[in-house]
């Protein structure tokens, strides 16, 4: 009977593993007979000059240090000389004197296998349904973006991942986790919303503690910040975010002041969102902490990166996180309630796979295509 209860509880599990291994043995198949580039571009990804380019950035940058250069001001080494723009954390490669562009392929793989780790690890109770559901945005345009460009976030998102699993058993090892994570890459802190489920106290004290740590830290590798900053590039039609519009048409909105609007604009979104729900005394159902975690993970991810600016639409792959507790909300008892998780669920569809239906603004004449 025990047997049979595990099998019922990871049904939606097994599914999920299944099919994500079949689907990387077809895509292997269909690199080798069909050809690497034009199968990234059946979901619409564009391949680069080189395999993982995101990433090849570190080890390029690597070889530059360790021959006399300084990676963030000359970067010789890089194939598509472009300069090192990366978090400091990510400066450890260059005194790791055995790590070259040759080991791109490897690392990035590692960085997939674990990825698809946090994938499978973080939900506490998966459906049929939301396996399908998961898969969607797992093998959608915006996921493969993220695993052809070999982008660093998927380390970030098994980080991310680990944080909601420790939830569950230690909060200072989750805040530990929230602090490493926002040191590879800043935003995962968006994620201390994962402690909502302690006192309202401890999470305050958790949150103070946690800032000025990142505070102290910031202070520290202000240069390496501000030139990550400053650096990125940043995507018009492939992206998400408060900027994106002020990218795109920026003959239109020269002033600075366009930008506060817009931050303004994004702010406003977000509390028209989260304020009726904060004060809406129904509480919708829950059958499992651990998937509600993993959605305050990331919603909060995706309003604080929106925030941010310019994301690249390969960090939409970190709205898997909702899936499972989205999907379960369209069984709530409400019926508005169900509606709503419906209507997100089919809005982060469309986003994750806007640039293979050609989905764009309803600005005709001022598209670029």
């Amino acid at each position: 009977m025990t047997r049979l209860g595990f099998t019922r509880e990871n049904t939606g599990r097994i599914v999920l593993i299944s099919a994500t291994i079949l689907m990387w043995l077809f895509l292997l198949l269909m690199f080798k007979n069909y050809g690497y580039n034009k199968t990234w571009q059946l979901w619409g990804v564009q391949t680069e000059e080189l395999p993982f380019m995101d990433f090849r950035l570190i080890p390029s940058s690597a070889e530059s240090f360790r021959n006399g250069f300084e990676p963030t001001v000359e970067n010789p080494f890089e194939p598509g000389g472009r300069i090192f723009n990366y978090p400091a954390f990510w400066r450890l490669f260059f005194y790791v004197n055995f790590i070259s562009q040759d080991d791109t392929i490897w690392i990035c793989i590692v960085m997939l296998i674990l990825f698809f780790t946090g994938i499978f690890l973080f939900p506490q109770r998966l459906s049929v349904t939301s396996a399908f559901w998961m898969l969607l945005i797992v093998f959608s345009p915006a996921s493969m973006l993220l695993y052809e460009r070999g982008n660093v976030d998927l380390f970030v998102f098994f980080i991310c991942a680990l944080i909601i699993l420790a939830a569950d058993y230690s909060t200072n090892l989750t805040m530990g986790l929230l602090i490493f994570g926002a040191i590879v890459k800043i935003f995962p802190f968006f994620g201390i919303t994962v402690l909502f489920r302690e006192s309202k106290r401890r999470f305050f004290l958790f949150s103070a503690v946690g800032v000025m740590i990142l505070l102290i830290y910031g202070f520290i590798t202000w240069e390496s910040q501000r030139a990550a900053w400053t650096t990125t590039w940043r995507g018009e039609m492939m992206s998400y975010g408060t900027f994106v519009l002020l990218t795109r048409f920026a003959s239109y909105f020269q002033s600075p002041l366009w930008k506060v609007a817009f931050e303004g604009l994004g702010l406003l979104l977000i509390f028209i969102g989260v304020i009726p729900a904060i004060r809406n005394s129904q509480s919708l159902p829950v059958a499992s902490e651990r998937n509600l975690t993993a959605f305050r993970m990331g919603a909060s991810i995706y309003m604080g990166t929106f925030l941010l600016g310019n994301n690249w639409d390969y960090r939409l792959a970190f709205l898997i996180f909702v899936i499972p507790q989205l999907s379960e909300w369209f069984y709530a008892e409400n019926k508005t309630h169900r509606h709503i998780a419906m209507g997100m669920m089919l809005a982060i569809t469309l986003s994750c796979w806007h640039f293979v239906f050609l989905i764009d603004l309803p600005f005709i004449p001022f598209k670029n295509r």
